[in-house]
């Protein structure tokens, strides 16, 4: 095997170099693997220690709210003197942000409480039934009076402390609620010391949390309620995960998980609304946590390496240190890929800096090698641009070798001689023969083709009317659209002819669905033609209606002419047959015709109609031809809707009726349809003979063939 010098050489000292660099990046990497993990450990450590701190912290202010409130003394803890115990209780409450409400109960069941409608991230909390501006709530539920339900008072306060009057609307004036059957009233009192109740769903938030109890000081038999949702408790976990794939998450003295960046996945319903309960660690849909906590190498504070998902971890689990946190555990794992970041940037940066020096390197061989082959490898290029007619702009570059510029600048003069030949033959034509090395010659081969003829209506008086200039621009236009929309559809332009297009489908390429290409083709057209005409009108230009005629046939295709000038093109009846189909139009009022041969070859996707039997001028066997109206699909490009293709179903039935001499049942669905389709042509047209039939019936020779005399 014959290898290029440059590429030997180069190819050489590249990989021997690029060998060099990764062991020596791999070496380096592994000896730098324990200061990875003692770096990932140390990391770890102090994410738990923050998590401490920040649960201490949001619960210490919970704690602190509650030994506050519960050494007040005992006058003001009187229902008459609710208005200065709220005011202490919303004192609470403005200092710490992410306590969301406190609360006095009483031993008779009054209830006085203060709510804290916007949490610390600035978001408001909703509550149901609080006004939009309200920032502030307070509630009082008196003792029971006769037997009956305890009265209940709202009160709430804007961002400016002052009270929205009447917003108390929607609330009852009584309520069933009472604080001695809340566990964390119970709790309190029976272990006469502070407490943290389990989780559970707070009345007015709907939302899950835990509350911090204490027994007032002053006052036997009463408590005081601080109230912290799940989701601040989460918030602090999310904030101070170790890594970014890492977790923190808080466990209580039951192994419940009370803080989880994902309030949600740590809560299940307990089957009687509205209470939850916490999962345990061990049940949590988190891979980490669970493998954090299990196993028998798990100790308190003590790092141990295990594997989630695929990933590395480093787990660690600690005490709550906190006297109120007995048996509290922090869980805190980290990810050993986000503390390698360090070294693999190191890393990246040292194979960068190698690898610069590698391509300045490569680079200078490789110009010391390229010094005579580049230019030539650049002409191979550009004549491999030439050939596959690839006529954008091509590479331009100096050499110091005269001989190479020359070559280079017939290679641009031939490359410009051969686009502009493409503008006169249809590409594919050429491309074939430079693929098969042969050169032009007269002569070609018999083909199935899709023949399509346009023209232009009444072309010739309204050239009168115009410009040559203005013809040849509004014309010019006119040809680069259809034609996109012939093209951009397998189809080959054969000719133009005055204001004409001739175009065929599977040739020179061969194309099993040239039917169907060319029926969208000529679709893709008349549309084309319809919107461009839409803005002829706008900008004051005459409209160029377009009437189109496709025919499938055997034809002869291939070079037409003399030795030293030839057209491609194809040659038959069939061509003559396809003109006639497009001239046809006229005599229907339409705008796009099909022979039968079409009808049957083509896809059930596209719609036909039949308009009549016809034997046209010079031909000798008579022919159906079809209009063609669209496709059925509701997704193609050219759908018609469901109501063209009923109407042509019943248009169908009508001519059914005609061709069998039933002209009285013909009229009647072609009268139906002439209301629903009042401008309809081909309508128009069968109507008129079935009326002019039924008023003189034709003999029993008829049948049904229209006879044209004009082309």
């Amino acid at each position: 095997m014959k290898l290029p010098l440059r590429i030997t050489v180069t190819t050489a000292f590249a990989v021997f170099t690029a060998i060099t660099i990764s062991l020596v990046a791999t070496l380096n990497y592994i000896g730098s693997r324990d200061a990875i993990i003692d770096t990932a450990k140390a990391g770890i450590v102090k994410s738990a220690d923050a998590a401490e701190n920040g649960i201490e912290r949001l619960l210490g202010r919970a704690f602190l709210a509650a030994d506050t409130i519960s050494i007040l003394p005992a006058d003001i803890f009187k229902l008459s003197e609710h208005e200065s115990l709220l005011g202490i209780l919303t004192v609470s409450l403005k200092s710490s942000p992410e306590i969301y409400g406190v609360f006095v109960g009483l031993p008779d069941g009054t209830f006085i409480q203060a709510l804290n409608l916007v949490g610390a991230d600035g978001e408001k909390r909703q509550v149901e039934g609080m006004p939009e501006d309200a920032v502030t709530a307070w509630r009082v539920i008196g003792p029971a009076v006769e037997g009956q339900d305890r009265p209940e008072s709202w009160w709430h306060f804007d961002a400016a402390n002052d009270l929205i009057p009447d917003a108390s609307a929607g609330h009852s004036g009584t309520s069933a609620y009472d604080p001695r059957n809340r566990p964390w009233f119970i709790n309190a009192q029976k272990a006469n010391d502070v407490v943290v109740s389990d989780a559970y769903v707070f009345a007015s938030l709907k939302k899950p949390g835990i509350t911090v109890a204490e027994p007032l000081k002053n006052v036997p038999g009463a408590t005081v309620g601080v109230d912290l949702s799940l989701h601040d408790l989460a918030g602090v976990t999310d904030r101070l995960k170790p890594g970014k794939n890492g977790v923190v998450a808080i466990l209580n003295e039951r192994g419940n998980v009370v803080a989880y960046p994902d309030p949600v996945k740590i809560m299940k319903t307990t089957g009687t609304a509205p209470g939850v309960d916490l999962m345990t660690a061990k049940d949590i849909d988190d891979k980490r946590i669970q493998m954090a906590i299990s196993g028998d190498d798990v100790k308190l504070h003590e790092h141990h390496a295990f594997k989630a998902n695929g990933e590395e971890y480093i787990g660690f689990v600690r005490r709550a240190a906190h006297e109120s946190l007995d048996n509290w555990r922090i869980v805190s794992v980290a990810a050993v890929s986000d503390f390698t970041d360090g070294l693999k940037e190191a890393l990246r940066r040292s194979l960068i800096i190698a690898g610069s020096v590698l391509v300045v390197a490569i680079a200078g061989v490789a110009a010391m090698a390229g010094w005579i082959t580049v230019p030539v490898l650049r002409i191979r290029r550009m004549a491999d641009q030439v050939t596959d007619l690839n006529f954008g702009k091509m590479e331009s570059f100096e050499s110091p070798f005269i001989e190479i510029k020359r070559l280079q600048e017939s290679m641009e003069r031939m490359r410009t001689a051969l686009d502009t030949f493409l503008r006169f033959v249809p590409r594919d034509v050429v491309r074939q023969l430079i693929r098969d090395n042969q050169a032009a010659a007269v002569g070609g081969t018999r083909r199935e083709v899709t023949l399509l003829f346009t023209d232009i209506e009444g072309f010739t008086s309204m050239s009168e009317k115009m410009t040559p200039e203005q013809i040849m621009s509004q014309t010019s236009e006119y040809f680069e659209l259809m034609s996109l929309g012939i093209q951009s559809n397998l189809g080959t332009i054969d000719k133009f002819i005055g204001d004409a297009i001739m175009a065929m489908w599977n040739a020179p390429t061969e194309d099993v669905f040239h039917v169907d290409n060319a029926c969208r083709g000529a679709l893709t057209a008349f549309h084309i033609s319809e919107d461009l005409n839409k803005e002829f009108k706008e900008k004051g230009e005459p409209p160029m209606r377009t009437r189109f005629g496709l025919h499938t046939c055997e034809v002869l295709v291939g070079n037409v002419g003399a030795p030293d000038r030839m057209q491609y093109t194809c040659l038959g009846s069939g061509v003559n047959l396809a003109a006639r189909l497009e001239g046809l139009n006229k005599f229907y009022g339409t705008q796009v015709l099909a022979s039968d041969t079409v009808r049957r070859r083509a896809s059930p996707e596209f719609l036909f109609r039949r308009v009549d039997i016809v034997a046209a001028k010079g031909t000798s066997v008579p022919l159906t031809i079809y209009e063609l109206m669209g496709q059925r699909g509701e997704d193609a490009a050219f759908f018609v809707g469901e109501d063209a293709i009923k109407l042509a179903s019943k248009y169908e039935q009508a001519f059914d009726f005609y061709l069998h001499r039933d002209f009285d049942d013909a009229l009647a669905i072609l009268d139906e349809l002439a209301k629903s389709s009042p401008g309809d042509a081909v309508v128009a047209t069968l109507r008129n003979k079935c009326r002019a039939l039924h008023e003189n019936p034709p003999g029993n020779d008829w049948n049904g063939v229209t006879v044209l005399d004009e082309k």
